[in-house]
């Protein structure tokens, strides 16, 4: 049942019963397509052949690249329908389908009725032989009585004269006058020679076909279609349990209505959400879902509605082949903020694409090194002497996961996709990757299991984490994990967070860590220090403790603060001359002596001093002012 199209209900004008027809009713492909087209009103129920062989070959109003018949042979059943083809398609008419002799004129100018109708029906369906006596055609005419009344009860819209076919003598004289035109109208169907009649084919006008639709109560033709048509949304409205076998109880119903969760655009609320929601409650008592999530619409990156006319149209086809499926979807999720249209470009989802790549250069490190390391990889990272870096990774990895879940089961998506990067971007890629290169690439066997297993571990959670939003690359990756624990990714269990493995000392700690490696860049981009230069660091820690895990992580901290010579140190003094960088952990001292031309650097910091003055008197002066305050 379509919108905009008539119901498909049926009333006997003999019984009164009530009749549905589907395309079920029909046995062959072609006898189905061709009541789906009378059902779509595209011809009616005795049509000719140009009426629906110009409807099938012509072009299909939503499949733009197909012929209707196309889309009924490639779309809705999937198979060819032989007998529609162009060259099978009048002796498939011809075989199924009655004819229906036309004999009236397009302005039904002296209009003829039912006699004539029914001698051309019999004739042209091969009931009855182009010449014939007055007996033939009674015979004719008993043995398809029911058939001939119903039909052109239908086409004619109502009939008369039925009793000229009940007497013999009534009948013989009814033929001859329309063999020599002695009617009120003079018109002449038929020739006459000896008492045998002929048929004047020239009075058939044109040829209909027509769909034999029979109530199933009592068998009658004479049927009449509901005149009203659907609601725009009616079948919409029943598409939540109407698709699953309704009215039927079937397995499918039982399963899965009602659902969780409607996806939908907000103009369609009233329309259609509000409809499903009537319709289930009325018919199976049940709401059918609990949530509706109304997605944003996408616009330019100007926030102006997309249009061909104006040009601004990203076709998600084109940006899926340049870069990627992947970053298309991760770029719609990252931007899919709750109350806010999506603002999309082209540079943001090129951006993702740089994501996508960081992904896999990422993991193809750990892989690699996986496959070079000569010792076991830990699946239960529990067992294992975490370092402080090793527990700080996998506390902030139980974080997110946490935090993910609840985006996710909030709709947030674009929360959902900006945590999963900024955890394996920022915090796996940018510093635990670094921190941990030094025990992948010198360490001990043991150094090397530990930090391996815990990339490994990390890498794994991250993969389940991104899978919704990176199905492609992350299944492509996830298969060459030595400890993935099923055949494909999205049938993988998604990550639970483990208590055991919050840390918050050694998590505070590595925080801390990086905030001093940051001040430490800024320290240097501060005072032009190039960013390839290396120069003397010094650093004091806060206790003893924060001074253990420097030291461990002393090549990996030497590296990331591109220093020369990196002293760590309780004991270090304050140190005259050199620029200074301070965090909650400790301070460090930055030798720049060698790196920035001093006489330069002083004239800058007493320009900027005096700079800085005169804004502050300007503003003091401002301050003082009653009428400005």
């Amino acid at each position: 049942m379509w919108w905009g199209h008539r119901i498909p209900v049926w009333y006997c004008k003999e019984c009164s019963n009530i009749n549905v027809f589907d395309d079920d009713y029909f046995d062959s492909l072609e006898e189905k397509t061709i009541f789906n087209i009378y059902g779509d009103t595209r011809i009616s129920q005795f049509f000719s052949y140009n009426e629906l062989s110009d409807y099938l070959y012509s072009q299909n109003f939503t499949h733009e690249d197909k012929t209707n018949l196309e889309f009924y042979e490639k779309i809705v059943f999937r198979k060819e329908i032989n007998g529609l083809k162009k060259e099978n398609l009048k002796e498939f008419l011809d075989k199924t389908y009655k004819k229906i002799p036309v004999l009236n004129s397009e302005n039904n100018e002296h209009f003829i009725g039912f006699p004539p109708h029914a001698v051309f029906y019999l004739y042209i369906n091969n009931l009855l032989p182009r010449s014939f006596t007055v007996d033939d055609l009674i015979k004719a005419y008993k043995n398809h009585k029911k058939e001939l009344k119903d039909i052109f009860t239908v086409f004619l819209s109502g009939i008369k004269k039925t009793e000229i076919f009940e007497n013999k003598e009534t009948l013989k004289q009814w033929l001859i006058d329309h063999s020599y035109g002695n009617c009120p109208n003079g018109r002449i169907f038929f020739s006459e020679v000896d008492g045998v009649f002929s048929v004047i084919e020239e009075n058939i006008k044109d040829v209909k076909y027509f769909i034999d639709l029979k109530c199933e109560k009592c068998g009658s033709r004479v049927l009449a279609q509901e005149e009203d048509v659907l609601d725009t949304w009616f079948s919409s409205a029943l598409w939540p349990f109407g698709t699953l076998g309704w009215p039927e109880k079937t397995p499918e119903l039982q399963k899965y209505y009602p659902t969780s969760l409607l996806v939908t655009g907000f103009d369609i609320i009233f329309f259609w959400v509000a409809r499903m929601i009537m319709m289930g409650l009325y018919f199976t008592k049940e709401k059918p879902f609990s949530d509706v999530y109304i997605h944003a619409l996408v616009r330019d990156e100007k926030g102006e509605k997309m249009s061909k006319t104006k040009g601004n149209v990203i076709d998600p086809l084109d940006m899926a082949e340049k870069y990627g499926a992947d970053s298309l979807r991760f770029t719609l999720a990252a931007l899919a903020a709750q109350g806010r249209d999506i603002r999309l470009s082209e540079k943001r989802i090129e951006g993702y694409r740089n994501f996508a790549n960081k992904i896999w250069n990422a993991s193809k490190y750990v892989l690699q090194n996986v496959k070079n390391f000569n010792g076991n990889i830990i699946q239960d990272i529990t067992s294992l002497e975490l370092s402080a870096e090793d527990k700080w990774i996998v506390s902030k990895l139980q974080k997110i996961i946490s935090n993910l879940e609840n985006a996710i089961n909030s709709y947030r998506y674009n929360d959902y996709a900006n945590g999963a990067y900024d955890f394996f971007w920022h915090e796996y890629c940018d510093w635990y990757l670094e921190f941990t290169k030094e025990r992948v690439y010198k360490g001990s066997d043991k150094d090397k299991q530990v930090a391996l297993s815990t990339l490994i571990y990390v890498l794994d959670k991250s993969l389940r984490i991104l899978h919704p939003v990176m199905p492609f690359i992350t299944e492509e990756i996830w298969q060459q994990l030595p400890t993935k624990d099923k055949d494909y990714l999205s049938i993988a269990e998604y990550p639970k967070v483990n208590q055991n493995l919050i840390f918050e000392n050694e998590e505070n700690i590595i925080e801390s860590l990086k905030e001093l490696i940051t001040a430490i860049r800024a320290a240097r981009a501060e005072f032009g220090v190039q960013p390839s230069q290396k120069i003397n660091i010094y650093i004091k820690p806060e206790n003893e403790e924060i001074e253990k895990v420097l030291i461990s992580l002393k090549n990996a901290v030497a590296n990331l603060v591109k220093a020369d010579k990196l002293e760590i140190s309780q004991d270090l003094t304050e140190m005259k001359n050199m620029a200074t960088a301070i965090s909650s952990i400790g301070q460090a001292y930055l030798d720049i002596a060698g790196a920035v031309d001093v006489e330069k650097e002083l004239e800058r910091q007493e320009k900027l001093l005096k700079e800085t003055e005169k804004y502050i008197s300007i503003i003091e002066k401002k301050l003082s002012n009653e009428n400005f305050v």
